[in-house]
């Protein structure tokens, strides 16, 4: 299976593209999901078409940009992370300066895993992984407070993880279940 396409955009905003998307195309994002190593010829085979068809489908779920990369979930403490947290981060003042400056030391920096631009109170909110608490302290102090216009940074350290999905949500399925008792 042949690599997406990725298009390297300056900043990535989230919006709804409608590229419709059919019951299959919806079978095999499904399916990409849960085993991005699938070879064509099991998904094609789980999801009802045959190859050609299902490879054709992938690629321009590929060339349109809802299919952006493949990748691969580790174990964090595998793999030397000792620790993870949610940074949230205030500017003073956001100027093009501080918002640029923190964006370069988001992309540069090998601790930041995701990076968002959210609405409220805060700038920011990063999801950070460090070997240690040394290195995070140091990626703190030293990187993050140095940006200039940093206001405030609050640390939550993941105590544990519960749920990692790894892909998008199922929106049909969601709109199947109704509301749940927990919004009730």
């Amino acid at each position: 299976m042949k690599r997406a396409k990725t298009k390297k955009t300056e900043h990535e905003y989230l919006t709804a593209t409608d590229h419709h998307l059919d019951q299959f195309d919806w079978r095999i994002l499904r399916a990409l999901a849960a085993n991005a190593r699938a070879t064509n010829v099991e998904i094609a085979r789980r999801v009802g078409l045959s190859e050609a068809p299902c490879s054709r489908r992938i690629a321009r779920m590929q060339d349109n940009g809802v299919i952006q990369g493949y990748g691969v979930r580790l174990n964090p403490g595998a793999v030397g992370i000792g620790m993870m947290a949610f940074i949230t981060l205030t500017l003073d003042v956001v100027s093009a300066q501080s918002a640029d400056r923190f964006a370069d030391l988001v992309q540069e920096s090998p601790y930041v895993l995701e990076c968002y631009v959210v609405s409220g109170n805060q700038y920011a909110l990063l999801h950070v992984a460090a070997p240690d608490m040394r290195t995070y302290s140091e990626f703190v102090l030293d990187r993050l407070r140095r940006i200039p216009g940093v206001k405030d940074i609050n640390s939550n350290f993941v105590m544990r993880l519960i749920k990692s999905a790894g892909g998008l949500p199922d929106l049909a399925a969601a709109a199947r279940q109704g509301p749940s008792a927990a919004d009730a």
